[in-house]
C-alpha cells in the first residue's frame, strides 16, 4: 500500500496520453519506480487534453488500478482543442476558442465526464482565452481585450464548469489551477477576482526552471512568492504547488521548485507529468529531498515578509519583487492592501488600484511605512503623488557602478564599488526635502537610488528601479546589505552578504536560508543583541561572527543549491 508524507501530500498529474493506450503491466512497473522512490499519495487523471478523450470507462478502469495500490485519484482537464474546432484560426498552444458553440459543448463534454467519475477535478493551466476569431472579433466589441476575456473566463466558468460538473456530481470539487505567469493573467481571462468565488478550491504553478534559458523570465523565487501571494487571495483554499522538469538545466534547479514549494506552506505538491518522469533521473533525488522537507515542515511558522500590495489583474514592474527576493529580502505579497500598519511595498503594478493614493495617505498618517518604486512614481505623477514626494523622473538614464550609504550631514557613511555597472534611471529631487539613504555616482554626479520622505506619523521611501532589474545583483555587498536593513521593517532578522540568495521568514522564529549559487558561500544573519541563533535540526548554536550596533552576526554557511533552517531564540 501507499505510503504519504506527513506534513504534506504528493501527487502525480497523469495526461491523457500517458494513460491513452498503456496497459496494466506497464502502469504497475512504472508505479513500482515512483513508489520506490516517493511516498505518492494521489494521481490526477486527465481525461481530456487536445485531441485525446479518455472515456468513462476508461477513466473508471485506470482509477480502480491507481486506488487499488492505495493511491487517491482526482481528475484533471487540460482545456485545449485541435485546429479542427476552429478552422482558419490560429491559436496559440490550442486554447479554446469560447464564442463557437461545437468547441463549448466539447468542453462541456470533458467536463461532465470527470465530474461524473471523481469527486474532485483540476484544471490546468491551458485555462485561458487567446482566441481572436471573427466572433471573438464580435463580442469583444469596443471592449479592450482584457476586459472582454476577464468577462468571458468568468462565464465559461460558470456555466461550462460549474453548473455542468455540479449537476452531474453535486459532491465533485472543482478546482483551478492557475499558471506561474501572474503578470500575464488579465490578458487571456485568468480572473482571480471572480473565479476564485465560483470554484471550490485554488492551486498554484510554482514551476520557474531556469530563468537563464527559459522562454518564460521568471525569477526562482516566484516558487514561493506566487504561492504566498495565492493563500492570501483565498486563505485555506490554496490547495498546492505544481511544478515540471521542463527547462531544468540542473537537477538542483528541479530540486528546488519543491524546496520553494514546501517553504511557502504548500498542502500538497504535484509533479507534472507521468510521461516525463516515468524512469527519470530526477525522482531518486527527489524522493530523498523530500524526506529532509517533511522533517523541516512542522518547524515553520507562519510565513512573514515585507507586504507587496499587488491587486488583482495588475501588471507593471514585472516580478519585482521576485528579483528582490533572490537577494535575500523575504516578502508576502498579496491582492489585499494591509490594514494593520505593516510596511508595505507598491510597485508600478499598485496604480491598477484607483483608490491607491488615498489608502498610502492613510497609511502613513497611522504612523505606516510605505516603499514606492520609480515605477509607481512615473505612473502616478500628475495624479497626486507629487503631493508625498519632491523626487520626479526624468527620462534620462545614467550608468552607476559606485555608491554612497547612509548621510553624514554632506557625505556618506560608508562608499561602495560595483565589479559591473547598472543603468538608473534619473529621479530630481529637492535637497532637504527629500532625503538620501543610498546614492549612486557617476563622475561628480549623483543620484538617488533609495531616498525617504516623511508623511504624517509615517514614512516613504522610493526605491529607484533599474533598467534591468536582474542588475539589482550587481550592487556591492555593502550597498545590498544597506538596501536590505531599510526594507526588510520590523522583521526578526536581516540577511547579510552577497546575491543569489533567498532568506525565508516565520513567525515562530524559524528562518530558511537558501543558496541559489554555484559556489560555496557565507551569509550573516543579523539578529538583536539579545538573540542566538541555532540551529533547528540540531539546536547547536551557529557561529557567532560579530557584534555591532546593538545586533548580533551569525554565519550560515552554504554549498550550492542547498538550504539551512535556523532558529532565533531569546538568550
Amino acid at each position: 500500500m501507499s505510503q504519504s508524507y506527513k506534513n504534506f501530500d504528493l501527487a502525480i498529474y497523469c495526461t491523457a496520453g500517458d494513460l491513452e493506450k498503456i496497459t496494466r503491466e506497464q502502469l504497475e512497473k512504472d508505479l513500482a519506480f515512483f513508489q520506490k522512490h516517493l511516498k505518492l499519495s494521489k494521481v490526477y487523471i486527465e481525461n481530456h487534453r487536445g485531441e485525446i478523450h479518455l472515456s468513462r470507462e476508461r477513466l473508471q478502469e485506470l482509477k480502480e488500478i491507481f486506488e487499488s495500490k492505495g493511491i487517491a485519484t482526482a481528475g484533471g482537464i487540460t482545456p485545449t482543442l485541435p485546429a479542427s474546432y476552429r478552422p482558419g484560426y490560429n491559436r496559440l498552444f490550442g486554447g479554446i476558442c469560447y464564442t463557437d458553440e461545437a468547441s463549448r459543448k466539447q468542453f462541456q463534454d470533458a467536463v461532465e465526464t470527470a465530474a461524473a467519475v471523481f469527486d474532485e477535478v483540476i484544471f490546468d493551466d491551458f485555462f485561458f482565452n487567446n482566441c481572436a476569431c471573427d466572433t471573438c472579433l464580435e463580442g469583444k466589441g469596443e471592449r479592450t481585450w482584457e476586459e472582454f476575456r476577464l468577462e468571458l473566463m468568468t462565464e465559461v466558468s460558470e456555466n461550462l464548469i460549474i453548473k455542468p460538473g455540479k449537476a452531474v456530481n453535486p459532491n465533485v470539487k472543482l478546482v483551478i489551477k492557475y499558471p506561474n505567469w501572474i503578470e500575464s493573467y488579465q490578458s487571456t481571462g485568468y480572473n482571480t477576482e471572480t473565479q476564485p468565488k465560483l470554484f471550490d478550491g485554488i492551486y498554484t504553478g510554482t514551476e520557474t526552471r531556469n530563468p537563464y534559458n527559459s522562454q518564460q523570465h521568471i525569477p526562482r523565487y516566484a516558487s514561493y512568492s506566487l504561492m504566498r501571494w495565492m493563500e492570501n487571495m483565498k486563505p485555506g483554499q490554496n490547495g498546492g504547488g505544481w511544478f515540471d522538469s521542463l527547462d531544468c538545466t540542473y537537477i538542483d534547479y528541479y530540486l528546488e521548485q519543491a524546496y520553494l514549494t514546501v517553504f511557502s506552506k504548500a498542502r500538497e505538491l504535484t509533479l507534472f507529468c507521468y510521461g516525463l518522469l516515468k524512469d527519470s533521473l530526477y525522482i531518486p533525488p527527489l524522493g530523498f529531498q523530500l524526506d529532509k522537507l517533511d522533517e523541516l515542515a512542522p518547524k515553520l511558522g507562519e510565513a512573514v515578509g515585507l507586504r507587496v500590495y499587488q491587486p488583482h489583474h495588475a501588471r507593471g514592474e514585472d516580478h519585482l519583487y521576485n528579483y528582490l527576493g533572490g537577494l535575500g529580502i523575504p516578502f508576502e505579497p498579496s491582492p489585499h492592501f494591509p490594514e494593520n500598519g505593516e510596511k508595505v511595498l507598491v510597485a508600478a503594478d499598485a496604480t491598477r488600484d484607483p483608490d491607491i493614493l488615498e489608502k498610502i495617505k492613510r497609511h502613513m498618517q497611522a504612523g505606516g511605512e510605505v516603499i514606492m518604486t520609480s515605477g509607481f512614481l512615473e505612473k502616478m505623477e500628475g495624479k497626486g503623488v507629487e503631493q508625498l514626494t519632491t523626487l520626479r523622473t526624468t527620462g534620462k538614464r545614467i550608468s552607476v557602478q559606485k555608491y554612497g550609504m547612509d548621510t553624514r550631514i554632506c557625505t556618506f557613511d560608508r562608499f561602495a564599488e560595483g565589479a559591473e555597472p547598472v543603468l538608473f534611471p534619473v529621479l530630481e529631487y529637492s535637497t532637504n526635502g527629500t532625503w538620501q539613504m543610498i546614492i549612486g555616482f557617476n563622475s561628480d554626479y549623483n543620484l538617488p537610488v533609495l531616498m525617504y520622505d516623511n508623511y504624517g506619523k509615517g514614512k516613504l521611501y522610493t526605491l529607484t528601479v533599474p533598467d534591468n532589474m536582474a542588475d539589482f545583483r550587481k550592487l556591492p555587498q555593502e550597498t545590498l546589505n544597506a538596501l536590505r536593513r531599510a526594507l526588510v521593517g520590523e522583521l526578526p532578522c536581516v540577511l547579510e552578504g552577497k546575491n543569489e540568495v533567498g532568506l525565508f521568514v516565520y513567525d515562530n522564529g524559524t528562518v530558511i536560508v537558501e543558496s541559489f549559487r554555484t559556489e560555496p558561500e557565507r551569509w550573516g544573519i543579523r539578529v538583536p543583541a539579545d538573540s542566538e541563533v541555532v540551529r533547528a535540526k540540531t539546536g547547536e548554536p551557529a557561529k557567532r561572527i560579530r557584534e555591532e550596533d546593538g545586533a548580533a552576526i551569525y554565519e550560515a554557511l552554504l554549498y550550492p543549491s542547498s538550504f539551512e533552517a535556523f532558529q532565533i531564540v531569546k538568550k
